[in-house]
């Protein structure tokens, strides 16, 4: 009778067995869901999002959503655009397995054209609203422009550092990073400087972080850089926490800020 019962148990056993087998084991790393909206709150399609070191990028459907996942851990910097909207940026805590969702609105921007800037004696107006020139003018840091950025023809976005008082680069198993040639008794290896983009504090410590974060800007997406090398150079307004290893502020063409 024993037998006879097993027998007849195992015909329904064995699909769930089957189909347990058949289903794939989630892929390392964090998820990011993504909600894109235009100003009036409606799905916006055909947005491209870019995770700082995901090699794939992800799209916005038609009903605005947007999936990449296999997202290594870390505070990384996320990236919308989309044809005749500013761009976005925003920083997201992946950590393990989590999902992390988000919704981001994208708003119309007029299509600049090839070649034409608007500036004021000469100056972009986004680096005025954004006091740039300001802080230039107080000369507490260093300093790099569009054009002196032309000039140099750097293969990457690290390289301007190597023309740029006060840092430096420095070659790890991750890629090069900036660290910086001076600290509260800081040695140079562990002196990573906090970065902006855009206005976007990105968190500092790791040299993943941060090489992901400059190695997805590139040089000709660039209006200008500013960098303080230590606590007492660095504006207030972008140092909250008081880094002893200073701080990079870029600033791209396609920043929503200013």
């Amino acid at each position: 009778m024993r037998l006879l019962a097993l027998a007849a148990l195992l015909p329904l056993a064995l699909p769930a067995a089957a189909q347990a087998q058949r289903t794939p084991a989630r892929a390392p790393g964090s998820v990011l869901l993504l909600q894109v909206r235009d100003e009036q709150g409606r799905p916006l399609s055909d947005a491209q999002v870019v995770v700082a070191g995901v090699n794939k990028p992800g799209r916005s459907d038609a009903a605005g959503e947007a999936f990449i996942n296999q997202i290594p851990e870390g505070n990384r910097l996320v990236e919308l655009t989309r044809p005749g909207y500013g761009q976005v940026r925003l920083a997201a805590d992946f950590a393990g397995r989590d999902t992390v969702r988000r919704e981001v609105r994208m708003t119309p921007q007029p299509v600049e054209l090839e070649g034409v800037v608007a500036t004021s004696w000469g100056r972009s107006m986004r680096l005025r609203r954004n006091g740039f020139y300001d802080r230039q003018r107080r000369g507490m840091g260093a300093y790099m422009t569009s054009d002196r950025i032309e000039l140099l023809h750097p293969l990457r976005t690290v390289d301007i550092f190597r023309y740029m008082r006060g840092f430096l680069v420095r070659q790890t198993s991750t890629g090069p990073i900036v660290v910086g040639t001076r600290g509260n008794g800081v040695s140079n290896a562990d002196c990573m400087p906090t970065v902006y983009i855009d206005g976007t504090a990105m968190v500092s410590g790791s040299v993943k972080t941060q090489h992901d974060a400059v190695d997805m800007i590139r040089p000709d997406d660039l209006l200008a850089v500013e960098a303080y090398p230590g606590p007492a150079t660095i504006p207030a307004e972008y140092n909250p926490l008081g880094s002893a290893c200073g701080v990079i502020l870029f600033w791209t063409r396609g920043g929503g800020t200013g």
